[in-house]
């Protein structure tokens, strides 16, 4: 299987450049991931506090659990938090704020678009007991809300730290819609997500492209995961098909900064891309998906050593 995959990448890799558009090596892979409770990984971040550590998460209905792989995919440990119904992550972000290493899930997917109001749930990131156990953990807060206009499907969401706001990105083409929420508990109420700018930047699949069978060619304009680097500088949309890379310039929001035209990375094949996420601190990305065995993917930004 290893071998199948190893020649997929090498074919992709070869009807590239010597780096990609996005200044971006060829795509390496670590690890197949084989777990049977990892078939649906939906979400991806780097640690703010090990590192070479990241954390993961299936779709949902599942068991509220966290997963920590190592750089070569390997299980370091897993937190299942507590009180909390997992009924659609789609989601997760790693950041650090105030001394302390966060994650913040998102509860956002709604497939049908029919959910009355959707969470986010944050805990603040333990150190993990080192013997690959599970740890029970307690949520630091949790926020509901819901849309002006009604019901999303939202599958990429990502933390700004100079703004302390959410972001949160519509799943589906043509114009895929960028909302923002606080970062925060809020007072108790449900929360209203407010509607910033259609992310007109990330082309819709043409008409051959919507008729096809394969999700990556008939929903390659719609986004299924979203990051912001450590810097708050650099940020990644995840589509079925595609990277796409935005740049932020000093003084520069990123809701300007997503209304420019972004640098394109073409994923590897992949069975369902849902999961993707900067390293931290470094300038690499992983990215991995449903369906095992699940690819660990590395890109090395153009340049960098490579330090396991």
């Amino acid at each position: 299987m290893r071998a199948i995959w190893l020649t997929l990448l090498t074919l992709a890799s070869a009807q590239a450049q010597d780096h990609s558009p996005a200044g971006y090596a060829p795509a390496q892979l670590e690890a197949l991931i084989l777990e049977r409770d990892l078939d649906e990984i939906s979400g991806l971040t780097a640690s703010r506090r090990t590192p070479d550590l990241f954390w993961v998460h299936n779709d949902a209905p599942r068991p509220a659990t966290l997963v920590a792989l190592d750089g070569k995919g390997r299980r370091r440990g897993s937190l299942r938090i507590d009180g909390v119904r997992a009924v659609d992550w789609e989601d997760i972000a790693g950041y650090a704020l105030d001394g302390k290493a966060w994650l913040l899930v998102a509860d956002s997917g709604d497939n049908g678009v029919v959910r009355g109001d959707y969470e986010l749930i944050a805990i603040e990131e333990p150190a993990l007991a080192g013997d690959g156990s599970e740890q029970v953990v307690k949520p630091a807060w949790r926020l509901r809300f819901r849309y002006a206009d009604g019901a999303r499907d939202v599958e990429a969401m990502a933390v700004d730290l100079d703004t302390r706001e959410v972001l949160l990105l519509g799943k589906h083409a043509p114009d895929p819609l960028l909302f923002t929420l606080p970062l925060g508990p809020g007072d108790g109420a449900i929360a209203i997500a407010r509607r910033r700018l259609a992310l007109t930047s990330i082309p819709a699949p043409n008409t051959s492209e919507r008729n096809a069978r394969f999700p990556a060619a008939r929903l390659g304009g719609s986004p299924t995961a979203m990051d912001i680097d450590a810097s708050g500088r650099n940020a990644l949309v995840m589509t079925y098909r595609d990277l796409w890379f935005y740049a932020r310039d000093e003084g520069e929001t990123w809701i300007q900064a997503f209304a420019r035209r972004p640098l394109r990375l073409p994923l590897p094949p992949l069975a369902q891309a849902e999961a993707a996420g900067f390293e931290y601190p470094g300038t690499a990305v992983r990215v991995s998906g449903e369906r095992l065995p699940a690819p660990w993917i590395r890109f090395e930004k153009a340049g960098m050593e490579h330090r396991e």
